[in-house]
């Protein structure tokens, strides 16, 4: 490969990165619930570990655990399945709403700001458009939950033959490279589950204080707005925002203006509490990627997968990361990938102190 011209060996290996988009794109089905069940079984290993260790036959472990997770899976499912419900009753007044609230709103544009109605049928032309590609970007979260009983069993097959993994991975690689193979996955294997748990620790947090809030400024269907706005927070950085945008859009259309107004203040004091006091105490820094490489791969995730792709991709970005932070040639790539190297230009508390003149002085 070496003795190919330099622009030949990166042809091939962008014809590379083509063929695997595709690979994933047509084995959607296929893949999707696997990769899931990777992600399920990382979160479970450490449990399922500790089981063994108190000398719990492993295939008794794995079936606690999973039959344990997958009913309490069952019981969220259900309990939303239910607020669902009593939301659908009454929906022909949440349209009768919708429709006298989008009137107000025509003739209030149309009296500040000189809009046009022909203008305003564009906009709402234009929303149509978006609501048929959010649609769309739907279609992956569907494709998975029709699949959704492959996951117990890969899953369980995963934890099961976790240790011939491993040797099947011993086996492929050089031994003079095993030890650096070994380290990648237990570094793995710490990593990864520590973030999932964390992100669905501070998800359930964020129902309560999305739900609470809600409830407070009086907004209806309070906890499944404040569910819908706190599932999101699943994807980073651009979870929250899309949120709180569905519960904006959501209120000031079937309720008020200044009721949404509400909303958007409940953002900013959700935003901060989950930024400063949840992720880094319960999330911490096990994940340290930079953001561009974040929303980048976030973006990507979503185009390949739709909502499953996003949720899934920085778990795995993750991994990626050790593998180039454990193999020399990969080093620049996990560089990259990851915080270092802005120290300096980050700003923190003690800048802020030195800004605003309250550095202690010696």
């Amino acid at each position: 490969m070496e003795n190919y011209p330099i622009a030949l060996r990166y042809l091939i290996r962008l014809l590379l990165l083509f063929a695997i988009i595709v690979a994933l794109l047509v084995a959607r089905q296929l893949l999707v619930p696997l990769f899931l069940s990777v992600l399920f079984a990382y979160l479970l290993f450490p449990t399922a570990l500790k089981m063994e260790r108190w000398n719990v036959p492993r295939i008794a472990t794995n079936l606690i655990l999973i039959i344990g997770s997958f009913a309490l899976l069952t019981g969220i499912i259900y309990g939303i399945i239910l607020l669902v419900i009593t939301f659908s009753e009454d929906l022909p007044e949440i349209k009768e709403q919708i429709d006298t609230n989008i009137t107000r709103l025509r003739w209030a544009l149309g009296r500040t700001f000189g809009v046009t109605a022909e203008q305003l049928d564009s906009i709402i032309e234009s929303i149509r458009g978006s609501g048929e590609y959010i649609s769309e970007f739907f279609t992956g979260t569907a494709n998975t939950i029709l699949t959704i009983g492959l996951l117990p069993v890969y899953t369980f097959l995963l934890l099961f033959y976790r240790d011939k993994f491993r040797t099947f991975v011993s086996m492929l690689i050089p031994e003079q490279q095993e030890e650096v193979a070994q380290n990648i996955i237990d570094q793995a294997a710490k990593i990864v589950p520590k973030y999932l748990k964390g992100l669905f620790v501070v998800c359930f947090i964020l129902v309560g204080l999305n739900s609470l809030g809600f409830y407070l400024i009086g907004v209806q269907y309070a906890l499944l707005v404040g569910f819908i706005a706190a599932v999101f927070n699943l994807i980073p950085y651009l979870g929250t925002v899309i949120g709180y945008l569905v519960a904006f859009l959501f209120v000031l259309t079937t309720q008020s203006p200044g009721l949404a107004l509400g909303v958007l203040a409940q953002f900013f004091v959700v935003q901060f509490i989950e930024n400063n006091v949840l992720t880094p105490n319960i999330t911490g820094s096990y994940v340290q990627i930079n953001p561009l490489v974040t929303i980048l791969s976030l973006i990507a995730g979503g185009m390949i997968w739709g909502l499953p792709g996003m949720f899934m991709v920085i778990p795995y970005l993750a991994m990626l990361k050790i593998v180039c932070e454990n193999i020399d040639s990969l080093k620049p790539v996990g560089y990259l990938l990851g915080t270092k190297g802005t120290e300096k230009f980050t700003p923190d508390f003690s800048s802020f102190k030195r800004i605003f003149g309250w550095a202690d002085s010696k």
